[in-house]
């Protein structure tokens, strides 16, 4: 059927148009009655009824009847217009036949259950807008210096080599400077040299202990004792020359404050590694030899052969240098 308001060709059975959303429950496809009806109460009797069955009132012979063989009821158009009256007030009779299915409206009503275009835009342009905003805060936050790792914070260098004040640090540190907290090249240059003065002592601790050791095991330990204490012998004098190293790359010469006080660690540095060296040397013999204990002068003869012109040893001078060679902070 057609929708009464619109006009859109409806499916049977539905009770609101799919296109203007009409209530169609009003409307009704009546099947077609068969009968007569009662001029008393204005039920429908069924053919061949001789009183009403709702109020029980006789009918008329030709209500009796059957309705292929009755007669007109009324022949005056006065009783023809009431009677139509009596029998067409429910509301839009319709065939109740089914209409056969127009091709022409095939898929019809899912199309017209489709959003309209202008809910396609509206989701699109708040879509760009949330992307857009949140594209524009992650990528451009509203402080310019927000994520800026450099400190801006004027500090004066002409302490640290440097003329004049930089007012612009480059590099990882973020937030403000104080010029008080920025180390001077001497301030480094000390720092670096009180370390490495520290680990000259542990080293020198690390070569007596070998170096008693090796009186002890190197002459009568086992076979795997004697190599183990070459391995640690190996490692004391691999220790000693990298020492040597790091002080040899200590900065001196941008302001020539500790000159002297390096190359006195220099001296206890070399000194450090030639007796690491021998004492390398002397377990080197001793876990080579296959009877230590008649080696033992060979074995021994690295460690007494150290000496400076054949007066001090290197040990000798370490111990005698390193307290009055400690670096003092100018």
């Amino acid at each position: 059927m057609r929708c009464p308001v619109c006009g859109t060709l409806v499916a049977d059975g539905l009770t609101v148009c799919p296109a203007c959303h009409a209530d169609l429950s009003a409307t009704r496809v009546m099947p077609r009655l068969k009968g007569t009806w009662c001029p008393s109460c204005g039920a429908l009797c069924p053919p061949g009824s001789a009183s009403c069955p709702k109020c029980g009132m006789p009918l008329a012979a030709e209500a009796a009847e059957p309705e292929e063989r009755k007669a007109p009821l009324h022949e005056d158009a006065e009783e023809l217009r009431l009677e139509r009256e009596r029998t067409t007030t429910l509301p839009r009779i319709e065939s109740a036949i089914p209409s056969e299915p127009d091709p022409s409206v095939e898929g019809l009503y899912g199309r017209e259950r489709l959003p309209h275009t202008r809910v396609f835009v509206v989701a699109a342009v708040a879509s760009l807008l949330i992307v857009g905003g949140a594209t524009l805060a992650i990528t451009h936050p509203w402080d310019p210096s927000l994520l800026d790792p450099r400190a801006t914070t004027p500090a004066d260098t002409s302490q640290a080599g440097f003329p004049g004040t930089v007012s612009r640090l480059q590099g990882q540190d973020s937030g403000d400077v104080d010029a008080s907290s920025v180390a001077s090249a001497d301030e480094l240059t000390f720092n670096a040299m009180t370390d490495a003065y520290d680990q000259l002592a542990t080293i020198s601790e690390h070569a007596d202990s070998s170096a008693e050791k090796l009186s002890d095991v190197g002459t009568s330990g086992t076979a795997d004792e004697r190599k183990s204490g070459y391995e640690d012998a190996k490692q004391l004098a691999l220790d000693a020359s990298n020492l040597v190293r790091v002080i040899d790359a200590i900065d001196v010469s941008t302001t020539g404050t500790y000159t002297d006080q390096r190359d006195h660690l220099n001296v206890l540095a070399n000194w450090l590694r030639n007796r690491s060296d021998a004492i390398s040397k002397a377990w080197s013999l001793s876990a080579g030899s296959s009877d230590p204990e008649r080696d033992a002068s060979k074995i021994e003869a690295p460690l007494k052969g150290q000496s400076v012109n054949d007066t001090e040893s290197y040990a000798a001078l370490f111990a005698k240098n390193y307290d009055a060679w400690r670096p003092q902070q100018r």
